[in-house]
């Protein structure tokens, strides 16, 4: 198998396990919202940022960080045993314990700025997911180092499973029993960890039993290596929390904004759990990003010379990949938008807002790619600067355009912001490489993209004005139909305007599931 064959199925099999965590992750906020109301949906909202932090912390930035040390400092090969890496085992502890400790510490402070202090036991309960971490992280970055992209993606599967299990059931009873609401925030955290301990049970069982060989460990000095490791931590994790930036901008300057707005603070809760129903989608959206930047690291990062045709053309078809697939989940999702908010949540209510924030799909995508792309140039601390850049110009705007816009102003602050750095990481990438022929191939797919959303967005502007919004088993259907419509579109004229080289279509088409599509 080449190395392309590899990091691509690595991207299916990862994108796959994400796509049903994803899945799942929708499946609970929709009965959570159904039974608890946007005020519930808010309360959960507001500490789901740091329990999403814990999340990608283990599943995607930090073995990212230590998949790369890994790489760029042994060979391929080589077997990886617990007693040769143990010193970025006990790295990861301290990180995860001061983690801990801020979060716990800060929670009143915190809390103050959301203006909302029946949030603080809620967000402590958040801080303890930070002591399991170092578990997870670890052995998910050894199986990333040896391409084994399955036993991760099991792991995820497990781990999310049992927390949207354990959500769903805990919603029902605090429903039922009439508790306060604001318990949502501790049993997302509790249940949250309850799956950590589980896959972190099954990637340690997995490790010992695929690491028993007579071949000689790896010996690596990691006292020398140790600055690189913390270096692709602080970038790794700043690549995958894009959308968390987003978030935790929006959970601490939405409330106040809101309230200079116009309304209550019992309606602005309202809103912002209005607003957030668009984050399962984005969140989803990302999932393709998300599995592409984790699997494509070795690719790029372990050829002789970052400027070798094979990883020129790596770099390239990922760029390609990316745009295509995540410039048409964007469109779609605002094609669909005015039958899926109903579907999902029961009322049409901030459907413009949700539309315009499903944007950050396309381009949060895209700059998870270019971040990897650019940190295989040797482009990694100088990334920060950017996303705080994000951060900044996304508060600034808020407080902006929220008190005047309301909800919709706090989507259009994102958009802006995604734009301004995924602008400034393209052209660094672009004057790092040739680019032949990716123009035609961008131009070639914003049109593609153009006619689905088109003929989607009209189906579903007809559709609209025959189908109850009340009726969620015909929307469903309906929906289902409509998404089935934009990927033929997309895959037809993908073929009839040969989109792809010869070379890049001949990897594609060896996917089973790409295959049948096409058939």
């Amino acid at each position: 198998m080449s190395k392309s064959d590899t990091w691509i199925k690595g991207t299916v099999i990862l994108a796959i396990a994400g796509l049903i965590g994803k899945v799942l992750g929708m499946v609970y906020r929709i009965p959570l919202q159904n039974l608890a109301g946007d005020e519930g949906l808010y309360i959960y909202q507001q500490v789901y940022p740091v329990i999403s932090l814990a999340l990608i912390l283990s599943i995607y930035s930090l073995p990212s960080a230590f998949s790369h040390v890994l790489t760029y400092y042994t060979s391929q090969n080589a077997q990886i045993r617990y007693k040769n890496v143990s010193v970025v085992f006990y790295l990861l502890v301290v990180i995860g314990f001061s983690l801990f400790l801020i979060i716990y510490f800060m929670a009143p402070l915190l809390v103050q700025l959301m203006g909302d202090s029946s949030l603080l036991w809620p967000l402590r309960s958040t801080s303890v997911l930070f002591l399991l971490i170092p578990v997870t992280a670890f052995f998910r970055g050894v199986f990333q180092f040896q391409q084994q992209t399955n036993v991760v993606a099991l792991s995820q599967v497990i781990e999310q499973f049992i927390r949207v299990i354990l959500i769903v059931i805990s919603t029902i009873v605090i429903v039922h029993f009439n508790y306060s609401l604001y318990h949502i925030g501790w049993i997302a955290s509790a249940s949250t960890i309850l799956g950590m301990i589980v896959a972190s049970a099954v990637l340690l069982i997995v490790f010992r039993k695929r690491n028993i060989s007579n071949q000689q460990a790896t010996d690596i000095n990691l006292r020398l290596i140790l600055a690189s490791l913390l270096t692709g931590i602080v970038i790794y994790s700043l690549t995958h929390i894009l959308h968390l930036i987003v978030q935790l901008v929006d959970v601490f300057t939405m409330i106040n904004s809101l309230r200079h707005y116009g309304v209550t603070f019992e309606e602005a809760k309202i809103l912002k759990g209005i607003y957030d129903r668009g984050n399962p989608l984005i969140q989803l959206g990302l999932v393709f990003a998300a599995a592409l930047a984790f699997s494509i690291v070795p690719a790029v990062q372990n050829q002789e010379a970052i400027q070798s045709k094979q990883s020129v053309w790596n770099q390239v078809f990922a760029f390609k990949l990316t745009l295509l697939f995540s410039l048409s989940a964007s469109a779609g999702l605002i094609a669909i938008m005015p039958l899926l908010n109903p579907l999902f949540y029961q009322s049409s209510d901030g459907t413009v807002a949700i539309q315009l924030m499903v944007v950050l799909v396309f381009l949060l995508s895209m700059i998870m790619t270019l971040s990897v792309m650019l940190q295989a140039h040797g482009v990694r601390l100088k990334q920060v600067k950017y996303l705080v850049l994000l951060f900044v110009i996304k508060a600034i705007l808020n407080l902006i355009l929220i008190q005047q816009y309301g909800i919709v102003g706090a989507s259009v602050a994102s958009i802006i912001a995604a734009i301004v750095v995924v602008i400034i990481f393209y052209k660094k990438w672009a004057s790092k490489l040739s680019l032949n022929g990716v123009y035609p191939f961008i131009l070639k797919s914003v049109a593609i993209v153009f006619v689905m959303m088109l003929a989607v967005s009209s189906s579903t502007s007809l559709l609209s004005l025959v189908i109850p919004t009340d009726e969620r088993v015909l929307l469903l259907l309906v929906v289902l139909g409509l998404c089935v419509m934009g990927v033929m579109i997309v895959i037809y004229l993908i073929y009839k305007w040969r989109l792809f080289t010869k070379e890049e279509q001949e990897i594609l088409e060896g996917l089973p599931l790409i295959n049948k599509l096409r058939k």
